[in-house]
């Protein structure tokens, strides 16, 4: 079998997989659709010999598979994120159908990861946070949720179809920002604006989901993310020196009214 996109571009990230014979299926169904890089967050023992057993021919994915502590860390090197949900949320504007997801997938050569939730609970809000979208699978009866191994073959045959000739990305030649470059940018935001006085403590939590969201959806390259930290970096030079000058004004002050009173024959 020729060279698959799956196998050099995306990742499949599962947080917190409670059962082994889960992680087994879902490195089957990868095996399945020629999909390699397989990233575990805190899971349950990914050899365990019932992982083993429904892997059946990719055992290979399940000694390959990386762990990790957290989701930050697994998805630091990828430059998209997609999330998935099955639930509806009032993050209306960053979720999307899979079948529409297809229409935006990135091209060229950067890593693009699948963020796939606990059996039982999904992915926190938090973690939510941290993707650059969120994907939702359609089901059309009572029961929404899929069986985790289920829900990464369908996905990965919908990106599997994508082998076909792909749209040319016309930025091709500036490569995405990955996430950790992202999340640099928002920790360097926050901190610019909080010196402002424009970030309120009750606000803080709304504002930046705002502007991650801003971000996430602008699907900004590299170079875009070192335009933006150098903008805030001269913000931050700037208001240093209005902080300088106002502490210099302050102590003139003060040393002039030492002066009048020492010049003060009374």
């Amino acid at each position: 079998m020729g060279d698959h996109i799956l196998s050099a571009s995306t990742a499949i990230i599962l947080v917190e997989p409670s059962h082994p014979g889960n992680i087994g299926a879902v490195a089957r169904a990868m095996g399945n659709m020629g999909a390699t890089d397989l990233r575990l967050v805190n899971p349950a023992n990914p050899l365990h010999p019932e992982a083993i057993d429904r892997a059946t021919r990719a055992e290979s994915i399940l000694r390959q598979a990386r762990t990790f502590e957290n989701l930050e860390t697994a998805i630091a090197d990828l430059e998209r994120v997609y999330g998935t949900t099955a639930r509806e949320r009032a993050r209306h504007d960053r979720v999307i159908a899979l079948p529409e997801l297809m229409e935006e997938w990135p091209t060229g050569s950067g890593k693009v990861g699948l963020v796939f939730g606990r059996e039982s609970s999904g992915l926190t809000n938090q973690e939510l946070d941290l993707c650059s979208r969120l994907m939702r699978i359609p089901t059309f009866g009572e029961v929404s949720s899929l069986n985790l191994s289920h829900a990464v073959m369908v996905s990965l045959y919908e990106i599997q179809r994508l082998e076909k000739p792909m749209r040319q990305d016309t930025r091709s030649s500036d490569p995405l920002a990955d996430v950790d470059a992202i999340q640099g940018l928002l920790r360097h935001l926050k901190e610019s604006i909080q010196r402002t006085g424009f970030l309120r403590p009750h606000q803080e939590t709304e504002i930046m989901e705002r502007f991650s969201n801003f971000f996430a959806k602008a699907n900004p390259t590299a170079l875009e993310i070192r335009m933006w930290r150098g903008v805030f970096h001269r913000m931050d030079l700037k208001l240093e020196g209005l902080h300088e000058n106002a502490s210099s004004g302050t102590t003139s002050m003060i040393a002039s009214a030492r002066e009048s009173q020492d010049d003060d024959p009374t």
